[in-house]
């Protein structure tokens, strides 16, 4: 899709549960997801649903006469490391990258509550979800130390780290400014760059050129393994990061198969263990459905799976408004 183009989603007439209330939908595209352009869009009357702004979020008087709804979804946003690309191909580099995040500075300055800061990869509100001991707490004393013992100490030695974004939203841009001097005082040194066209963002994941790389997933359907399976199984479509590791593929294999919900529980719990303690990713935050709506918008019902899961069908418009 191009910028400023559309998607049209039109009333099937002849739907087996009845028409849908609205004749159609019209989707706007709006590549590197620039939240402020939306809102302002919005604020116009040209749409009628939006996600919420930062600045918006944090001023709640510009919001008060809209519709606004909120609502915690089975999501994760992280940052992915190509094990396929030097140095990253190295174990402690990797924990390194994660004892050095402060996810409370970044939350501070960069979500301010938006969402909710995570270290773990099920997400809450999941079957398998276990807040336990936090495996990488900010510390980056204990980074410099593993820096060190991969043969880069202070960081001499090593080469810049490129980072993907497919976003460039201010918040996205002040995030990265944090996780940037978050390495930076370890000795890393992190380059930023922007892909606002997903094809092509899509297209470097698949080719493994994004050593560093900003990445969300959002559940299709409420278990560990639209998680795990997706993003870290070694035949999976959506490993991004190149890791394999036959232990927790048979894990993985085996959970799926296991008919008993506590005992097929603590297997993706085992396998979530082993793939923290490899530092493939580092885990942000677990994102929080929120969009404002026009005050004539009705009908909109929003569960743990997000914005993709509206029965659209039952959306419908206010004449009083």
């Amino acid at each position: 899709m191009k910028e400023n183009e559309e998607i049209v989603l039109e009333a099937n007439q002849d739907y087996f549960e009845g028409r849908p209330n609205l004749d159609k939908i019209i989707f706007k595209i709006f590549h590197g997801s620039p939240l402020e352009d939306i809102f302002k869009s919005f604020m116009e009357g040209r749409l009628e649903e939006t996600s919420i702004a930062f600045k918006e979020f944090r001023d709640p008087a510009k919001l008060k006469n809209f519709y606004i709804v909120r609502k915690p979804m089975l999501s994760l946003r992280f940052y992915g490391m190509q094990m396929k690309t030097k140095p990253l191909d190295n174990k402690k580099v990797r924990q390194a990258v994660n004892f050095a995040m402060n996810r409370e500075q970044i939350d501070q300055e960069a979500f301010q509550g938006m969402d909710s800061i995570t270290d773990r990869i099920i997400p809450l509100g999941m079957p398998g979800s276990s807040p336990t001991k936090v495996l990488y707490p900010y510390n980056p004393k204990r980074a410099k130390e593993l820096l060190a013992e991969a043969g880069y100490p202070e960081g001499r030695g090593l080469p810049p780290l490129e980072f993907w974004s497919a976003s460039k939203a201010e918040m996205t841009q002040r995030e990265l400014e944090v996780v940037s001097s978050n390495l930076a005082e370890i000795g890393m040194n992190l380059q930023v760059h922007y892909e606002t066209n997903w094809k092509k963002f899509e297209e470097m994941l698949i080719s493994y050129k994004t050593p560093i790389f900003r990445y969300a997933w959002y559940a299709d359907i409420p278990d560990p393994d639209n998680f795990l399976g997706i993003l870290f199984h070694s035949k999976s479509k959506y490993n991004f990061t190149g890791y394999n590791r036959s232990k927790v593929d048979k894990i993985l294999d085996t959970a799926k198969k296991e008919v008993n919900p506590l005992k097929r529980v603590d297997f993706y719990r085992k396998a979530e263990q082993m793939i923290m303690e490899d530092a493939v990713i580092v885990p942000t935050i677990n994102h929080v459905f929120q969009q404002a709506y026009q005050p004539n918008v009705r009908g909109v019902e929003v569960n743990a799976l997000g914005g993709p899961y509206i029965p659209m069908k039952k959306i419908w418009l206010s004449k009083g408004n």
